[in-house]
């Protein structure tokens, strides 16, 4: 049998530069040097900005004024918006998932174990998003919930303060012992958004003094 052909360069630039802003590798405000990520990666320059093209794409990354890439920073009022958006899309899903399927996301998100990091804080709750995307069955659903993921994963890393908090916060979210599984999951699900929600719009409120 014929060995399946190694995706291209720029291809596997795009998933390690994916993987390391999975694993937090990036710092928010430090500049992405194209330069430097090609030495790293042992590759020129090209591949290295096609696959930074990529994630700009997918809104991660956007120009930093010194050149070279950043992380998105967003507005208070932005982040409102992001927040809004995916409690939106997540309480829809919730309703028409059946509730077969929605025991069986939650069990899988329960499983997981997640690291008490602010890292995988944000992975375990990302996952447990995920896993109500991928029940419902809806591949567009699955793909804007990752994009979604992926747009908030350092903000909900530096939403961390206290590891304790935030541990219990992500076993609520996944705790299968209740009654009522489809109505208490909207009910965590608006909770979860609406605390975030409430906390930017208090600092939008806070500039516009």
């Amino acid at each position: 049998m014929r060995a399946a052909p190694s995706p291209p360069l720029q291809e596997l630039i795009y998933r390690a530069l994916k993987a390391d802003y999975a694993a937090g590798a990036f710092s928010p405000g430090r500049r992405l040097d194209v330069q430097e990520l090609a030495d790293r990666h042992r590759s020129s320059k090209t591949p290295v900005r096609e696959a930074l093209c990529r994630l700009m794409g997918e809104g991660l990354i956007e120009p930093h004024p010194e050149g070279g890439m950043q992380l998105v920073r967003y507005s208070a009022h932005r982040l409102v918006q992001l927040y809004a958006w995916n409690m939106s899309l997540l309480l829809g899903l919730v309703r028409e998932i059946r509730l077969s399927a929605l025991r069986r996301a939650v069990e899988e998100s329960a499983e997981r174990i997640p690291q008490v990091t602010p890292v995988g804080i944000s992975q375990a709750v990302g996952a447990a998003f995920l896993s109500l995307a991928a029940a419902s069955g809806n591949p567009f659903a699955l793909q804007t919930i990752g994009n979604l993921n992926d747009r908030l994963h350092y903000v909900r890393i530096e939403e961390v303060h206290d590891l304790a908090e935030a541990a219990k916060e992500v076993a609520i979210l996944t705790n299968l012992s209740v009654r009522d599984l489809p109505k208490n999951m909207r009910r965590r699900l608006e909770s979860y958004h609406m605390r975030r929600i409430d906390r930017h719009r208090g600092d939008v409120s806070d500039r516009a003094f």
